[in-house]
Protein backbone atom coordinates (compact mmCIF):
# COMPACT_ATOMS: atom_id res chain seq x y z
CA UNK A 1 0.00 0.00 0.00
CA UNK A 2 1.60 3.39 -0.70
CA UNK A 3 2.46 5.27 2.10
CA UNK A 4 5.26 7.79 0.58
CA UNK A 5 5.86 9.19 -2.50
CA UNK A 6 9.51 8.11 -1.89
CA UNK A 7 7.93 4.50 -1.62
CA UNK A 8 5.86 4.81 -4.19
CA UNK A 9 8.69 5.93 -6.39
CA UNK A 10 10.72 3.17 -5.04
CA UNK A 11 7.79 0.63 -5.96
CA UNK A 12 7.91 2.20 -9.30
CA UNK A 13 11.10 2.11 -10.25
CA UNK A 14 11.47 -1.45 -9.48
CA UNK A 15 8.97 -2.52 -11.78
CA UNK A 16 10.51 -0.01 -13.99
CA UNK A 17 14.12 -1.89 -13.86
CA UNK A 18 12.28 -5.23 -13.94
CA UNK A 19 10.94 -4.54 -17.41
CA UNK A 20 13.92 -3.32 -18.58
CA UNK A 21 16.42 -6.38 -18.12
CA UNK A 22 15.10 -7.44 -21.24
CA UNK A 23 14.46 -11.17 -20.16
CA UNK A 24 10.98 -11.53 -21.80
CA UNK A 25 7.90 -13.24 -19.83
CA UNK A 26 8.12 -17.32 -19.54
CA UNK A 27 4.83 -19.02 -20.92
CA UNK A 28 2.72 -19.33 -17.56
CA UNK A 29 3.98 -16.57 -15.49
CA UNK A 30 2.13 -14.83 -13.22
CA UNK A 31 4.23 -11.39 -12.63
CA UNK A 32 4.72 -10.13 -15.89
CA UNK A 33 5.30 -6.59 -16.96
CA UNK A 34 4.73 -4.60 -19.87
CA UNK A 35 8.00 -2.39 -20.95
CA UNK A 36 7.14 1.12 -21.08
CA UNK A 37 8.60 2.26 -24.65
CA UNK A 38 9.04 5.92 -24.20
CA UNK A 39 11.85 5.74 -22.24
CA UNK A 40 13.65 6.78 -20.55
CA UNK A 41 10.64 9.96 -20.18
CA UNK A 42 7.75 9.03 -18.29
CA UNK A 43 5.30 11.59 -19.67
CA UNK A 44 2.75 12.95 -17.28
CA UNK A 45 1.39 16.01 -15.64
CA UNK A 46 -0.53 16.87 -12.33
CA UNK A 47 -2.65 20.22 -11.23
CA UNK A 48 -2.71 21.03 -15.46
CA UNK A 49 -5.44 21.57 -18.20
CA UNK A 50 -7.72 18.47 -18.06
CA UNK A 51 -6.74 16.38 -21.25
CA UNK A 52 -10.28 14.57 -22.38
CA UNK A 53 -10.63 12.52 -25.94
CA UNK A 54 -12.25 14.20 -28.06
CA UNK A 55 -14.30 10.97 -28.07
CA UNK A 56 -17.21 10.14 -25.77
CA UNK A 57 -14.66 6.94 -24.38
CA UNK A 58 -12.48 8.69 -21.81
CA UNK A 59 -11.81 4.85 -19.52
CA UNK A 60 -12.54 1.30 -19.94
CA UNK A 61 -11.59 -0.69 -17.03
CA UNK A 62 -12.92 -3.76 -14.94
CA UNK A 63 -14.90 -2.45 -11.96
CA UNK A 64 -12.31 -2.70 -8.39
CA UNK A 65 -13.21 -3.38 -4.58
CA UNK A 66 -9.87 -1.53 -4.03
CA UNK A 67 -10.57 0.72 -1.59
CA UNK A 68 -7.42 2.35 -1.85
CA UNK A 69 -4.99 3.08 -5.10
CA UNK A 70 -2.36 0.67 -4.79
CA UNK A 71 0.17 1.69 -8.22
CA UNK A 72 1.54 -1.58 -8.10
CA UNK A 73 -1.55 -3.67 -9.02
CA UNK A 74 -2.30 -1.50 -11.80
CA UNK A 75 -2.85 -3.90 -14.74
CA UNK A 76 -3.93 -4.61 -18.40
CA UNK A 77 -6.91 -7.12 -18.64
CA UNK A 78 -5.32 -9.59 -21.07
CA UNK A 79 -2.83 -12.68 -21.82
CA UNK A 80 -0.65 -13.54 -24.86
CA UNK A 81 0.75 -16.85 -25.73
CA UNK A 82 4.36 -17.36 -27.03
CA UNK A 83 3.34 -17.03 -31.01
CA UNK A 84 1.73 -13.63 -31.06
CA UNK A 85 4.29 -10.97 -32.17
CA UNK A 86 5.06 -8.29 -30.22
CA UNK A 87 2.60 -5.70 -29.63
CA UNK A 88 2.68 -1.89 -28.80
CA UNK A 89 0.22 -0.52 -26.35
CA UNK A 90 -0.83 3.15 -25.62
CA UNK A 91 -1.50 3.50 -21.61
CA UNK A 92 -3.77 7.02 -20.86
CA UNK A 93 -4.43 7.48 -17.00
CA UNK A 94 -6.80 10.59 -16.20
CA UNK A 95 -7.93 11.50 -12.46
CA UNK A 96 -11.33 12.45 -12.51
CA UNK A 97 -10.86 15.57 -11.32
CA UNK A 98 -8.82 16.43 -14.43
CA UNK A 99 -5.43 17.20 -12.48
CA UNK A 100 -3.49 13.94 -13.24
CA UNK A 101 -2.61 13.18 -16.87
CA UNK A 102 -0.42 10.84 -18.54
CA UNK A 103 0.11 8.96 -21.86
CA UNK A 104 2.68 6.57 -22.70
CA UNK A 105 3.69 3.97 -25.02
CA UNK A 106 4.39 0.03 -23.48
CA UNK A 107 6.03 -3.34 -25.38
CA UNK A 108 3.97 -6.49 -24.75
CA UNK A 109 6.30 -9.75 -25.72
CA UNK A 110 6.86 -13.28 -24.72
CA UNK A 111 3.89 -15.21 -22.76
CA UNK A 112 1.72 -14.75 -19.77
CA UNK A 113 -1.41 -16.22 -18.19
CA UNK A 114 -2.20 -13.21 -16.31
CA UNK A 115 -3.03 -9.81 -16.27
CA UNK A 116 0.61 -7.62 -16.80
CA UNK A 117 1.30 -5.37 -14.73
CA UNK A 118 1.23 -1.96 -15.88
CA UNK A 119 4.74 -0.15 -14.45
CA UNK A 120 3.93 3.75 -13.58
CA UNK A 121 6.67 5.39 -12.45
CA UNK A 122 5.39 8.57 -11.65
CA UNK A 123 6.92 11.87 -9.59
CA UNK A 124 3.40 12.23 -7.93
CA UNK A 125 2.69 9.02 -5.68
CA UNK A 126 1.77 11.40 -2.88
CA UNK A 127 -0.45 13.38 -4.65
CA UNK A 128 -2.07 10.05 -6.57
CA UNK A 129 -2.56 8.86 -2.70
CA UNK A 130 -5.96 10.77 -2.86
CA UNK A 131 -7.42 8.98 -5.39
CA UNK A 132 -9.40 5.63 -5.34
CA UNK A 133 -8.93 3.07 -8.07
CA UNK A 134 -12.64 4.86 -9.32
CA UNK A 135 -11.35 8.13 -9.27
CA UNK A 136 -7.86 7.15 -12.12
CA UNK A 137 -9.55 6.58 -15.61
CA UNK A 138 -7.36 3.83 -17.38
CA UNK A 139 -7.18 3.79 -21.56
CA UNK A 140 -5.73 1.59 -23.04
CA UNK A 141 -5.04 0.51 -26.88
CA UNK A 142 -3.46 -1.63 -28.88
CA UNK A 143 -1.40 0.72 -31.03
CA UNK A 144 1.88 1.79 -32.47
CA UNK A 145 2.06 5.91 -30.95
CA UNK A 146 -0.44 7.40 -28.16
CA UNK A 147 -1.04 10.12 -31.08
CA UNK A 148 -3.52 8.18 -33.83
CA UNK A 149 -5.99 5.23 -31.63
CA UNK A 150 -8.78 6.18 -33.39
CA UNK A 151 -10.08 2.31 -35.02
CA UNK A 152 -7.86 0.85 -32.49
CA UNK A 153 -8.91 -2.08 -30.22
CA UNK A 154 -9.24 -0.95 -26.73
CA UNK A 155 -8.11 -3.11 -23.56
CA UNK A 156 -9.84 -2.48 -20.09
CA UNK A 157 -7.58 -1.24 -16.84
CA UNK A 158 -7.49 -3.78 -13.98
CA UNK A 159 -6.67 -2.46 -10.62
CA UNK A 160 -5.71 -5.39 -8.65
CA UNK A 161 -5.27 -9.26 -9.31
CA UNK A 162 -9.33 -10.42 -9.72
CA UNK A 163 -11.41 -8.98 -12.33
CA UNK A 164 -15.09 -7.49 -10.82
CA UNK A 165 -18.08 -8.85 -11.88
CA UNK A 166 -18.67 -5.62 -14.85
CA UNK A 167 -16.71 -3.49 -17.46
CA UNK A 168 -17.07 0.07 -16.64
CA UNK A 169 -17.12 2.56 -19.66
CA UNK A 170 -16.63 6.41 -18.56
CA UNK A 171 -18.41 8.60 -21.29
CA UNK A 172 -17.81 12.30 -21.12
CA UNK A 173 -21.01 13.66 -22.93
CA UNK A 174 -23.57 17.02 -22.35
CA UNK A 175 -26.51 14.97 -22.73
CA UNK A 176 -28.51 12.62 -19.77
CA UNK A 177 -29.57 10.16 -21.92
CA UNK A 178 -26.79 7.67 -22.29
CA UNK A 179 -26.58 3.95 -23.23
CA UNK A 180 -23.85 1.16 -23.89
CA UNK A 181 -24.06 -2.18 -25.70
CA UNK A 182 -21.85 -4.80 -26.08
CA UNK A 183 -21.76 -6.93 -28.96
CA UNK A 184 -19.91 -10.35 -29.58
CA UNK A 185 -18.72 -10.87 -33.61
CA UNK A 186 -21.85 -12.94 -34.61
CA UNK A 187 -23.54 -9.25 -33.92
CA UNK A 188 -25.71 -10.39 -31.41
CA UNK A 189 -26.05 -8.22 -28.45
CA UNK A 190 -24.94 -9.67 -25.24
CA UNK A 191 -25.54 -6.44 -22.85
CA UNK A 192 -27.46 -3.33 -23.26
CA UNK A 193 -27.15 -0.90 -20.27
CA UNK A 194 -28.29 2.71 -19.45
CA UNK A 195 -25.46 5.03 -18.27
CA UNK A 196 -25.83 7.08 -15.17
CA UNK A 197 -24.43 10.12 -13.67
CA UNK A 198 -21.70 9.57 -10.41
CA UNK A 199 -23.97 9.77 -7.15
CA UNK A 200 -20.95 11.61 -5.97
CA UNK A 201 -21.53 14.48 -8.59
CA UNK A 202 -20.30 15.81 -11.46
CA UNK A 203 -16.28 15.16 -12.59
CA UNK A 204 -14.40 16.88 -14.51
CA UNK A 205 -13.05 13.89 -17.05
CA UNK A 206 -16.61 11.98 -17.14
CA UNK A 207 -20.24 12.24 -17.24
CA UNK A 208 -21.46 9.13 -16.77
CA UNK A 209 -21.14 5.48 -15.81
CA UNK A 210 -21.83 1.95 -17.95
CA UNK A 211 -21.68 -0.83 -16.06
CA UNK A 212 -21.76 -3.99 -18.14
CA UNK A 213 -22.42 -7.52 -17.30
CA UNK A 214 -19.99 -9.68 -18.67
CA UNK A 215 -22.04 -13.16 -17.62
CA UNK A 216 -22.16 -13.12 -21.36
CA UNK A 217 -18.60 -13.56 -22.41
CA UNK A 218 -17.91 -17.04 -24.13
CA UNK A 219 -14.43 -16.40 -25.90
CA UNK A 220 -11.22 -14.67 -25.36
CA UNK A 221 -11.36 -11.57 -28.34
CA UNK A 222 -12.31 -8.75 -29.84
CA UNK A 223 -16.11 -7.41 -29.16
CA UNK A 224 -17.93 -4.45 -29.95
CA UNK A 225 -18.80 -1.67 -27.53
CA UNK A 226 -21.52 0.75 -28.59
CA UNK A 227 -22.06 4.09 -26.46
CA UNK A 228 -24.89 6.09 -27.43
CA UNK A 229 -26.11 9.49 -26.58
CA UNK A 230 -29.60 10.39 -26.90
CA UNK A 231 -30.50 14.72 -27.18
CA UNK A 232 -33.09 16.53 -26.59
CA UNK A 233 -34.25 16.33 -30.00
CA UNK A 234 -34.92 12.96 -29.71
CA UNK A 235 -31.85 12.05 -32.19
CA UNK A 236 -29.21 9.87 -31.59
CA UNK A 237 -25.67 9.77 -31.85
CA UNK A 238 -23.11 7.13 -31.18
CA UNK A 239 -19.48 5.46 -31.55
CA UNK A 240 -18.12 2.30 -31.69
CA UNK A 241 -15.28 0.49 -30.18
CA UNK A 242 -13.55 -2.64 -30.60
CA UNK A 243 -12.83 -3.99 -27.00
CA UNK A 244 -10.20 -7.07 -26.53
CA UNK A 245 -12.24 -8.82 -23.71
CA UNK A 246 -11.17 -12.65 -22.06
Amino acid sequence: MLKTGKIARFVAACLTAATLSGEPARAGEQGAVLELANKPEFTERFAGNAQVSGQFLSGLAYRSDLGQLDLSQVRLSYTRDAKEPPSSVCVRVTSADGRYWASNMYRSAGAFNAPPAVPIPTAYGEQLQAYTPSGLLMLATFSETCNDTAGKTYVPGLFGDEKGAELVAYVNVSQSKVSATLTDRDGTDLEKVTCRKPADGAKVTFSHLCNIALTKITYKGSYRLRVEVKGLTRTSTGQDYAVHLE
